[in-house]
Order: structure tokens, then C-alpha cells, then sequence
């Protein structure tokens, strides 16, 4: 009995130092199922929104009492926020298409007139489709502050309370409902796939032993890093293929070109694997990386938009998901496959995703030579 205590002993007491002998996936070990509780209830109340404040443009054309008041309606709604009065239809339009609001409300001249002598008037709703369940929640607004209008007006004017008719013009060209998280999705599927490739860009090669006598020819470890993401690239331009074959044949119109797909999701892979390797530089262990990629993945679905529009999160999830550049990314995918909008319109979205890769690729590069 005495020598199976003193075994049991000396075997935990060897565990315990081979543990500390690796402090970071000691800590991670540890605090991962309160981390994880952690992240969940973060994101929960970053969805917990009491007001959505999706940005919306108004171009109120008519410019009667009866507008104004629709318009202070929708200027005090916590659903919308009107971030730009517009003088034309025109305008309203490429406030929408550009991506300066979700939405955009035209208020035709002769709006008052027609509600109280007509009985009856109309409101055009310019909508980005591209954005998950947000337009829907703008139509929501307008048929609520439409029908407050005309009890309002019933009230003072004494007129039968008949609902505007609010007519929809989706951007996209695409229902408001349907195959709306197949971008998020693809973009994903990119992430997860290049946070695998990190793990065995460095980590598995690692506990293999293979990485020191790699490190140890006379090539650089930038050439190291580029010629792994280089493969990065092409495994990922394989996977994406594949997932667009079966977005189409499920009926997915893709309406933007295709080469603009692959070099979004080619810049995503390239980031998160820069994120991979930085990482991957201080945590030795690849189950260790394996569980905190798990752990990532979770929060990344709602706040980088896979799921749901980041203009749904209250303002904390908003902001988190506007410091994340995967939310750019996949917001490019949507532009491009759903507005078949081209590169000057996703300019802006690939310079963040090149940028954070080229600052982070030197930081891991210090990181590991720190750590060898």
C-alpha cells in the first residue's frame, strides 16, 4: 500500500512539473472552462442591445409638417439611426449602395398632401440585403412609425388612420430572408481552416521536432513563414473552391467576380495564420492551441457577422466587432457576392485585413526568436 502512495505521488508529482514547465498551457488548462463561461456571457450581453441603432439616410422630399413628423418619429426610434438627411433620391440610394447606412428612406414631395386630402401615401425603403436580418428590422420601423403616424394624424386632424404603404427596394436585388449566412459561412470556413494550418505550421511541427532543424538551415524565418503561407494560400484557394461549387448548386447567384472572392478569402487565410503564428510563438502544445481555438471560435461566429450584422450588437459588440478584421472581411464577401460590388467598393475592407497581417507577421517573427 505504502509503495502504491509513494508511486501515485512521484507520477503526480512528475506531471505537475512537466505542467509548469509550460506555464502558458498551464494557465490556459486552468482557466479555460472560466474563460469560455467568460466569452459567452461578454457576447451575450454585447447582444443584449436595449437599442440597435441601425445608421439610416432620410431624403425628405417633401418637407411638410406631416414628414416632419415622420421623420422626428424615425430621429428618436431605437431601432434606426437617421445619420444623414439627403436632398435627393439619388443620394439615398448611393448612401445605401456605398455602405455608409443599412438603409435609406425617401419621403416623396406631396407625401403630406396625399395622407391628408388622398387619404392615403407612400415611403420608398432602399435596403442593403447584404446585412443579416438588419433591413428586416428597418421595415419593422418604418411599417411601425408609418401606422404611428397615421393614429397621429387621426388625432389631430380628425382623418380614418389607413397604414402608408412602404415600398421596398432591396439593393441586392435579393429577398431580405433565404441564403444569407452562406458568405459568413465561407468566410468561416476560411478562418477555421487557416487557424488549422497554424497549428501544424509550427506547433505539430514542433513537438515532431522538425521545426528547430528547419530553423536551423540557412533560409530566413520570414522565408519560413512566407513559403507556410504560401501553402496556406493554396490549400485555401482548394477549400474555397469546393465550398463555392456547393453554395451554387444550392441555388446561391453569385453576382460579383469570382477572382475578388478568392483574394478575400486568400488575405483572411494570410491574417489568421499571422494570428496563428503569433500565437503559436509562445504556446508550445498543439492541443493547448487546439483548445484555444475552440474557444475563439464560438465569439468570432456572432462578432465578425458569420451570423448576424455587427450593427445588431449593442455598442460594446459593435465596437469589438469593428477591432476584429475578419468583420471586414466577411462584409467583403458579402458586398462582392450579394451587391456584385467590385474592388473599389472593398478596397477599404482588403487594406485592413493586408495591414494587421504585415504588422503582425514581424511580431510573431520577434516572438519566436525570443522563444527558441
Amino acid at each position: 500500500m505504502k509503495r502504491l502512495i509513494s508511486d501515485s505521488i512521484t507520477i503526480a508529482h512528475k506531471e505537475l512539473r512537466q505542467l509548469t514547465r509550460d506555464p502558458i498551457s498551464l494557465a490556459l488548462t486552468i482557466m479555460f472552462p472560466i474563460l469560455l463561461i467568460g466569452i459567452f456571457v461578454v457576447i451575450a450581453t454585447a447582444f443584449g442591445a436595449p437599442s440597435y441603432n441601425i445608421p439610416v439616410a432620410v431624403a425628405d422630399l417633401d418637407g411638410s409638417p406631416v414628414s416632419k413628423i415622420l421623420l422626428d418619429k424615425l430621429s428618436t426610434s431605437p431601432i434606426v439611426r437617421v445619420t444623414q438627411l439627403l436632398q435627393s433620391e439619388e443620394q439615398a440610394v448611393h448612401a445605401v449602395e456605398s455602405g455608409k447606412v443599412v438603409g435609406s428612406v425617401v419621403i416623396p414631395k406631396g407625401f403630406g398632401d396625399s395622407l391628408l386630402n388622398a387619404g392615403g401615401g407612400y415611403v420608398v425603403l432602399d435596403t442593403d440585403n447584404s446585412k443579416i436580418m438588419a433591413p428586416m428590422l428597418i421595415m419593422f420601423a418604418m411599417d411601425r412609425y408609418s401606422q404611428e403616424l397615421m393614429e397621429t394624424l387621426g388625432v389631430q386632424f380628425g382623418i380614418r388612420a389607413i397604414p402608408v404603404e412602404v415600398i421596398t427596394r432591396p439593393i441586392t436585388g435579393r429577398p431580405p430572408s433565404g441564403e444569407f449566412i452562406l458568405p459568413g459561412m465561407l468566410g468561416m470556413i476560411t478562418i477555421l481552416g487557416a487557424f488549422d494550418d497554424a497549428v501544424n505550421a509550427v506547433t505539430r511541427e514542433r513537438e515532431r521536432g522538425t521545426f528547430p532543424r528547419l530553423i536551423l538551415t540557412p533560409m530566413s524565418i520570414i522565408s519560413v513563414y512566407s513559403g507556410k503561407m504560401i501553402g496556406t494560400v493554396a490549400i485555401n484557394a482548394i477549400r474555397t473552391t469546393l465550398v463555392l461549387i456547393i453554395f451554387v448548386y444550392t441555388g446561391l447567384e453569385i453576382r460579383g467576380n469570382i477572382f475578388l472572392i478568392y483574394v478575400i478569402t486568400s488575405l483572411i487565410a494570410i491574417f489568421t495564420l499571422s494570428v496563428g503564428l503569433t500565437i503559436s510563438s509562445r504556446i508550445r502544445s498543439s492541443s493547448t492551441l487546439t483548445i484555444l481555438e475552440i474557444a475563439l471560435t464560438f465569439p468570432l461566429f456572432q462578432l465578425t457577422g458569420a451570423f448576424g450584422s455587427p450593427e445588431l450588437l449593442a455598442s460594446g459588440g459593435r465596437a469589438m466587432a469593428r477591432a476584429l478584421p475578419w468583420t471586414y472581411g466577411n462584409e467583403a464577401l458579402r458586398r462582392v457576392i450579394y451587391l456584385g460590388r467590385g474592388l473599389e467598393a472593398i478596397s477599404g475592407d482588403l487594406l485592413v485585413l493586408l495591414v494587421s497581417s504585415l504588422i503582425l507577421l514581424p511580431i510573431a517573427t520577434i516572438l519566436l526568436k525570443r522563444t527558441m
